[in-house]
Order: C-alpha cells, then structure tokens, then sequence
C-alpha cells in the first residue's frame, strides 16, 4: 500500500513538472522565437525621432522612427538594451532584410556602428 502511494505521488509530481514547469518554457521560447523571425526578415532605413520608456506597456524601451510617411515603433526586448543606451534621437538606423546586423550613425558625430542581434534562435531565423 505504501508503495502504491509514492509511486502515485511521484507519479503526479511528474506530470506537474512537464506541464506546469516544462512545457510554459518551451511555448515562451518559441513564441519569442516567432518574434526573433520578425526582427529578422524586417527592414528598416530611417531616422529615430523618438525614444522612451512605454510606462504603459510594462516600462518598455521603445524607439519611434517613420518610415513610407508612417510611425513605426521598435520595442527593445533584452537582446536590443545595449543599442537602446546606445541610439539617439536623429541617429539613423538601418537593417536590411535577413540581417543581424544593424548599422546605428550617430547624427552629431557621423560615427557608423554596427550591432548585432543576438538570439538564442538561431535554428528559426532562417525559416519564415
């Protein structure tokens, strides 16, 4: 009987683990892969206009740039703070298509820097 109910509880302890502990991981890391595969295939060419914290939106870190005569904003998720200390307002930033790689020129100084998008996601940048 005993061993009946240690192995029911090891049993259950089992099953919380995969679906409360493991599998939550698993559905976040690929969701933000599908973001990284966004960040990946876009392109952008612009000028910022616009940088601050979104208190609204969970104190994201958030650039504004225009671009075709619309506002489009960059949310900075952890990969991208370096580059958000970094950029100013009238830096031009650009990124071409299938890059990780983006070029930040400073307005004042005209100094080009390039700053690569790091990502765990290596495996899903390639596939869209």
């Amino acid at each position: 009987m005993k061993k009946r109910i240690i192995f029911w509880l090891i049993g259950w302890a089992i099953i919380y683990a995969v679906f409360f502990q493991v599998l939550p991981y698993l559905t976040d890391r690929y969701h933000g892969c599908y973001i990284h595969q966004d960040v990946y295939a876009q392109s952008i060419k612009s000028v910022v206009f616009k940088k601050f914290i979104d208190h609204a939106n969970h104190n994201e870190k958030t650039i504004v740039y225009l671009e075709n005569n619309r506002e489009k904003s960059m949310i900075f998720t952890p990969e991208f703070y370096g580059m958000y200390d970094f950029i100013d307002v009238t830096d031009s930033i650009i990124k071409n298509i299938n890059s990780v790689n983006y070029r930040v020129k400073n307005k004042t100084t005209g100094k080009d820097t390039t700053m690569k998008f790091d990502t765990t996601c290596k495996d899903s940048l390639n596939k869209k």
